[in-house]
């Protein structure tokens, strides 16, 4: 991995990262917040020559005090020394163990010595550390009298204390500062390989040209996620991509505009449902427009504009109604939701009765936009896809792998549907202030449940919109409208 990937790698999941560096702070100040409090004392000791007659002597007392410092090191830890202050604290043990608990430390060439005795209690550390002075201090002078042990006589080096321990309440250990440091660091770097690892199996796709070279059809866009609750506002950033989808949807056939467009995705969540209202509406100022609610297992799009509990699609279907009775007016646009919900859709979206409402639609409309299920679960999409003159196939950035995108369009391909672009959903993100309204739900972005606003932006009527002859289109049927190669309604015929 190069260093630039790695830093994409990181920004396009800082949110590992961030975890990382969480986790390792709460796991560092957990664990110091349990460890046991330990304090120190220190006590210092000077140790000296007594022959000071001549300055010769002096200098020469000075080395000898130097030397045994070096050997005094030993002497402070040694059984001697320290097993009549266990004896008196009533500390059980060896004095090897103790040991551990005393340190010596001394300057190059100087004659002071310290000793810091670590311990559970700060009292405690102090009353040790001047204890185990006291007792060197008695040792020394018994080891360095001339001839031993003769009483009276003078020791050849003394030990004095300069600075006797007293009790610091400040803990030495655990140390927090540096244990937080050391927590994070780990924490970052636990963090930067989760994210490294995650781009390097991730199957994803991010890029519309990622998605059009996988399914091999062009890219018509793509489309920044919403986040909130936004006043529909024509001149916003989604509005915008919509507009510019709206313009590659219309010339993606050079031979005739696309009359009867499907939307579907590969898996549930991408965005088809916001994107049908939004390019209806992107379309009814320049035509008319009609939408159906092809998602006959899980609909949304009635609900969202408020025009459940009437009929609908599968009513028209199964003759129990009229198309025209069916059909509501929204916002300047037909629609026709999935009405109840049946027991067998891919059966009734593979009659020649959807043929037939296609059709009348098709006579009557400029624009016929279909909210097709995903591709992934069941058919029915795929039969949607095959009686249209299109399928345009969504992709969420980041989210829908390439596997599933891949199998999309081999669904599409199986049946002769025609694939003719995709879009890619959720590529960046649009602030509240600049984006319109799309209806919220389980299928897009939040919102009050109303189609996007394009009537005040004055735009050019394009080719590809305008309205074709009754007459022209009424004998197209739903299965010659499809491309050679068959499908569920050709055989139907």
């Amino acid at each position: 991995m190069t260093f630039v990937a790695l830093l994409t790698a990181i920004r396009r999941r800082a949110l590992l990262v961030v975890a990382g560096l969480a986790v390792g702070l709460a796991v560092a100040a957990g664990v110091t917040a349990f460890l046991p409090r330990t304090y120190a004392a220190t006590a210092s000791l000077y140790v000296s020559a007594v022959d000071d007659t001549s300055a010769q002597n002096a200098y020469q007392g000075v080395l000898l005090s130097q030397q045994r410092v070096k050997s005094y090191t030993e002497i402070l830890t040694s059984e001697r020394v320290l097993r009549p202050v266990m004896d008196a604290a009533g500390i059980p043990g060896s004095t090897a163990d103790f040991a551990d608990h005393v340190a010596v430390t001394t300057d190059t060439d100087s004659t002071v010595m310290k000793v810091t005795v670590a311990e559970d209690s700060a009292p405690l550390a102090a009353d040790l550390a001047n204890a185990i002075a006291a007792r060197f201090s008695q040792v020394v002078g018994q080891l360095e009298r001339p001839g031993g042990t003769v009483a009276g006589s003078t020791p050849a080096v003394t030990v004095a204390t300069v600075d006797a321990a007293v009790a610091d309440p400040a803990a030495v250990s655990p140390r927090w500062t540096v244990n937080l440091v050391v927590g994070a660091v780990v924490g970052l770097l636990l963090g930067v390989a989760a994210a490294v690892v995650a781009a390097a199996t991730d199957r994803s796709l991010r890029r519309p040209v990622e998605l059009a070279g996988l399914t091999g059809a062009p890219s018509l866009g793509s489309l920044p996620a919403v986040r909130g609750t936004f006043t529909p506002d024509a001149e916003g950033g989604y509005a915008e991509a919509v507009r510019r989808l709206r313009t590659n949807l219309s010339f993606a056939d050079v031979d005739g505009a696309l009359q009867v467009v499907t939307v579907t995705s590969a898996v549930a969540g991408e965005g088809r449902t916001s994107l049908v209202q939004a390019l209806a509406s992107a379309f009814a100022a320049t035509g008319r427009v009609a939408v159906v609610e092809g998602d006959l297992r899980a609909p949304v799009l009635g609900e969202r504009l408020g025009l459940r509990g009437r009929l609908g699609l599968t009513d028209v279907l199964r003759g129990r109604c009229a198309l025209e009775s069916a059909l509501q007016h929204h916002d300047g646009i037909d629609v026709l939701v999935s009405g109840e919900v049946p027991t067998d859709p891919s059966g009734l979206l593979a009659s020649r009765a959807l043929g037939a409402v296609i059709d009348r639609l098709r006579a009557t409309h400029d624009v016929v936009l279909v909210d097709a299920p995903p591709l992934g679960p069941v058919a029915d999409a795929a039969v949607l896809a095959a009686g249209s003159d299109g399928a345009v196939l969504l992709c969420r950035a980041g989210s829908t792998s390439a596997e599933a995108v891949a199998g999309a369009a081999e669904a599409l391909r199986a049946v002769g549907a025609r694939l003719v672009g995709t879009v890619l959903t959720a590529d960046g993100e649009v602030r509240a202030d600049a984006a319109p309204t799309v209806a919220g739900g389980a299928d897009g972005w939040g919102g009050p449940s109303s189609m996007l606003d394009f009537s005040r932006v004055e735009r050019p009527t394009l080719v590809g919109l305008q309205a074709r002859p009754v007459a022209g289109v009424a004998s197209v049927s739903w299965s010659t409208r499809r491309p050679a190669g068959g499908g569920a309604h050709r055989a139907a015929r």
